[in-house]
């Protein structure tokens, strides 16, 4: 069945082929671009919004620390001065006015009586109620930091207390302050105070899981849902991982815990927020492509012809093979790649009848009387033709060992039998298409078509090693020295290669006979 052409010429197709490949190169180029572009973004916003949630649990452990310290030095010296109410009113009235840290101080005795009070507008002094912010001071009798809750006036707070102890080392009561989280506070200023990218949320919990800072003022003192970063800072773990908001937003967040006052801070930015500088990076990038991709197109274009070259001119002539100048046409085409040239070679062989040629040579070339095997004008015709059609092959050039010594010791008649011995034993080791000579006297070569130079080697060897082991009559014992070479860069015409085996074959004499040296 005929099949139908495509309407393409080969440069045409070339072309077609690489473009494809390169716009598919180019299309997975930009892919991996953008995913190693999104991760590296993600990666950035991860790590800065774990620096940013790192550097506001430290600030707000340093105030809860210096806001403890504070009490701390006020307890002690309301511990020498208890019994005396000035002296707790103060006290009271100082540390409020002169710390900014706290909207009210509070103290009680050991019972949960209100001692004082500052400011004095909150009209608790003398009632025991306990206010849920120290009654854990008073039960664990140590210094806290509670969770959000809410006051007897109605406020929102945080408070921070110091146990009171006497000189003589007993618990009489605590100190301590109230910090408003739904009004302007010390702590407000020092969460607020940090700025970050745009569209950077920035939280802070408690233990109870209930919102201390939100910038949404609606939403503090509201509890929290349930947050896989919240849960890691609260359980003494900063680190940043990508999570999913409640709405399903993909939501990049770093956490820290303020480990003095069990709370976590989260920061939370929207992935695609980190991400929106991603689209318009990959359009610099294609854009800076275009110019690149103008020119490599061009250098594609070209190239595809000056493939397609030689294989349009080995076209036009496999339509005239039957002309006389076809062969000196072969020749001439350039055929500078691989392919082209085997090409060109099997045409050049089928024009020539190559190895019908080689075979009629093997056949019908005039033999040397004495061995039958091909002489040397033989061989000098079948390594034209092997170079003329740039056919690869092997040459092994062959010397008889000491055979002077046989003609001398045992006569001429002796030596002709010897050279007769051995020529049987190359011609029983040569295959078919090999052609064995008598290049002269006591040498002898055998041409190897599209043999390498390890194959060579390898008959070389068998062939020294046969007449090594072989008795010949009325003589004994003989041995053969072998240069191998073979058609390469290096020796690229017959009598490059006829040297290169008759040097092998020197070097094989001089290192001591009876043996191969390619």
């Amino acid at each position: 069945m005929r099949h139908r052409l495509l309407p393409i010429n080969l440069r045409g197709l070339i072309f077609f082929v690489v473009v494809l490949s390169v716009l598919a190169t180019l299309a997975n180029g930009l892919i991996v671009a953008y995913r190693i572009q999104r991760d590296a973004l993600i990666h950035s916003a991860l790590e800065a919004n774990n620096a940013y949630a790192a550097k506001m649990a430290s600030s707000i452990g340093d105030f809860l620390t210096a806001a403890q310290s504070r009490l701390k030095y006020s307890a002690d010296v309301l511990a020498t001065r208890w019994d005396d109410p000035a002296a707790l009113r103060a006290e009271a009235l100082r540390l409020q006015a002169q710390d900014a840290d706290f909207n009210a101080i509070v103290i009680v005795d050991a019972n949960g009586k209100v001692l004082q009070t500052s400011p004095e507008t909150l009209r608790i002094v003398g009632a025991t109620l306990r206010p849920e912010g120290l009654e854990s001071a008073l039960a664990q009798q140590r210094p806290l930091i509670s969770a959000a809750y809410l006051s007897m006036t109605g406020n929102l707070v945080v408070a921070i207390s110091q146990p009171i102890f006497s000189v003589t080392g007993q618990f009489i009561g605590s100190i301590g302050g109230s910090v408003y989280l739904l009004k302007q506070s010390a702590l407000h200023s020092v969460i607020s105070n940090h700025f970050h990218r745009e569209g950077t949320l920035a939280l802070v919990v408690d233990g109870n899981r209930r919102l201390l800072y939100h910038p949404n003022y609606k939403r503090i003192g509201q509890g929290m849902d349930r947050n896989a970063a919240v849960d890691a800072a609260l359980q003494g773990h900063s680190g940043s991982m990508q999570v999913s908001s409640p709405t399903g937003v993909s939501m990049l967040t770093g956490y820290a815990p303020v480990p003095a006052a069990n709370w976590a801070v989260v920061v939370e930015l929207p992935a695609e927020r980190a991400l929106s500088t991603l689209a318009q990076l990959l359009r610099e990038v294609f854009q800076g492509m275009i110019p690149a991709g103008i020119i490599g197109f061009g250098l594609v274009f070209a190239a595809a012809a000056l493939i397609a070259r030689p294989l349009r001119q080995l076209s036009s002539i496999a339509g005239q093979l039957s002309t006389p100048e076809t062969t000196t046409r072969l020749q001439r085409v350039h055929a500078w790649y691989l392919e082209a040239s085997s090409i060109r070679q099997a045409m050049l062989t089928g024009v020539q009848l190559l190895q019908q040629k080689l075979g009629r040579l093997a056949r019908e070339a005039q033999s040397d009387p004495l061995t039958g095997l091909a002489n040397r004008r033989a061989m000098t015709d079948v390594l034209e033709v092997l170079e003329q059609a740039e056919q690869p092959y092997s040459l092994l050039a062959m010397d008889i060992d000491h055979f002077k010594r046989v003609n001398d010791t045992h006569g001429h008649d002796a030596g002709d039998s010897a050279l007769q011995f051995i020529s049987d034993i190359l011609k029983r080791n040569s295959r078919t298409g090999d052609l064995a000579c008598r290049y002269g006297g006591e040498e002898f070569t055998l041409v190897l078509p599209n043999t390498a130079l390890e194959v060579a080697i390898a008959i070389a060897e068998r062939i020294r090693e046969n007449i090594a082991a072989s008795e010949i009559p009325g003589i004994g014992k003989l041995t053969l020295s072998v240069g191998v070479a073979c058609r390469s860069n290096e020796a690229p015409t017959a009598d490059a290669v006829m040297r290169a085996a008759d040097e092998c074959l020197y070097r094989a004499k001089s290192q001591g006979r009876n043996r191969v040296v390619s």
